[in-house]
């Protein structure tokens, strides 16, 4: 992200907020999608980038899985309109490129011989903060349940490690009030802490041509060395009501695994860039 640089000597800070962190020069701030391909269950299915062919399938998966979306203002509607994807999201057959410049990135799980879609997970890199962002993810009604289930959220957490190589250093998700099993999954499996919930933060479709305001959990995760760049929470000014609910956080984030990839054994995978 190029940043036109200001001559800032003649300003100060409203406050140093550094005492207990690192600090670095600003620089260009620049995140690359990884290449993810990956088999599961003895090669009976395969997670990958999407390509320009699985778009109408993709669209039928997350209108089928996802509809709430529909009138969003959460700016992700576009996935359930074939026609968006080609402007927003990265596509397999031009990878190069596409991890480069696309915001979106959508990693599919299919079955191997039919090329049924049983889930998909939505990313977005906001690169002027070095932040991925897990956006959505939808499975198949016929895949919820059981050892398939298990194994897509598997396919999930593959590519979250990948995102490690891809130079952000803050990963967030937000999940549905009402999908406990994201939220289990964030907070228990892929080592984020919460931080917060935010009521009424975007509208959701409910049946027919109706809306309302749907409300969601906040997680988070900082990357590499990014927490070292963090302000201490010694240097924040908190009102009372704020310091107690941040000890409250503190206290129920204190049960999460920052290096949760022990949780995930029984996938077999292999990698493959073509």
């Amino acid at each position: 992200m190029f940043m036109k640089q200001l001559n800032m000597d003649s300003y100060h800070p409203f406050k140093k907020m550094t005492s207990g962190c690192l600090v670095r020069e600003i620089k260009e701030k620049k995140i690359e999608w990884p290449y993810f391909e990956g088999t599961f269950f003895d090669g009976k299915y395969k997670g990958r980038i999407l390509a320009s062919a699985d778009m109408e399938k993709a669209v039928n998966l997350w209108r089928i899985g996802y509809p709430e979306l529909y009138g969003s203002t959460s700016t992700y509607d576009w996935v359930l309109y074939p026609e968006r994807y080609a402007e927003n999201v990265v596509l397999r057959e031009s990878f190069e490129e596409d991890c480069k410049k696309k915001k979106y990135l959508m990693t599919i799980g299919e079955e191997a011989g039919s090329g049924k879609l049983i889930g998909a997970c939505l990313f977005k890199k906001i690169e002027e903060n070095l932040q991925i962002e897990f956006s959505l993810g939808t499975i198949g009604p016929d895949y919820r349940q059981g050892k398939m289930g298990h194994a897509f959220y598997e396919l999930t957490y593959e590519y979250l490690t990948l995102i490690e190589e891809s130079g952000a250093e803050y990963f967030t998700a937000f999940c549905e009030t009402w999908h406990s099993i994201s939220q289990f999954l964030c907070f228990k499996h892929w080592g984020m802490k919460i931080g917060g919930i935010f009521p009424g933060q975007y509208t959701r479709w409910c049946g027919a041509q109706n809306e309302y305001r749907g409300c969601t959990v906040w997680f988070y995760k900082f990357i590499g060395n990014g927490g070292n760049f963090v302000s201490d929470p010694n240097d924040w000014e908190l009102i009372p009501e704020i310091k107690q609910l941040w000890s409250a956080f503190e206290e129920v984030n204190k049960g999460v695994d920052d290096n949760p990839l022990k949780a995930f054994k029984s996938m077999r995978r292999n990698q493959v860039k073509e």
